[in-house]
């Protein structure tokens, strides 16, 4: 069943957040240690050359039989790189892996190239951040933003987060 644009609401996904505990202060490696737990498997980060980005993608989730790995470009400003990888444990938190659609634009020689030490012969799911034409793409990206506007959370403006969140959540 592919999910459509319309069937999460706006509701819906702002409870995910807040069952993820976004950890005030921020710290993205706790945020991903929270979603690890609540997977119960390992979240390995893993930033990689360029040449996944000139394959298309600014970050992949590989799912292995084991483990969960986010590989993203490495050189990358610390805000995109974030972005990236709550993107990535987006499409985790919204269970995109029971009902994959995959990425088939993968390269298998550029992921070698971007990402030698990573052994993709375990590789069950592997989901690309590269365009947003398919619906769990939009989902995650749009999870990806709440999550990173949930940053702001703890902070003396939480209004004025919460405004842009709206802003944000009505050009979906």
């Amino acid at each position: 069943m592919r999910i459509s644009r319309q069937s999460r609401s706006s509701n819906h996904l702002r409870q995910i957040v807040a069952e993820m505990g976004i950890p005030v202060p921020w710290n993205r490696d706790q945020l991903v240690a929270g979603v690890a737990a609540r997977r119960g498997r390992p979240i390995h980060l893993v930033p990689v050359s360029h040449a996944l980005v000139q394959g298309g993608h600014s970050g992949l989730w590989l799912a292995r039989a084991e483990d969960d790995l986010i590989l993203y470009a490495a050189g990358t400003s610390d805000v995109h790189a974030t972005h990236i990888i709550c993107h990535e444990l987006a499409h985790m938190e919204l269970g995109h892996d029971r009902d994959t659609i995959g990425d088939t634009s993968v390269d298998s020689t550029v992921l070698s190239a971007a990402a030698p030490t990573v052994d993709t012969a375990r590789v069950v799911h592997m989901l690309g951040r590269s365009n947003y034409s398919n619906d769990q793409e939009y989902e995650a990206e749009l999870l990806a933003t709440l999550i990173m506007a949930g940053r702001r959370a703890g902070t003396s403006d939480d209004t004025v987060g919460d405004a842009r969140v709206s802003r944000m959540l009505g050009t979906f």
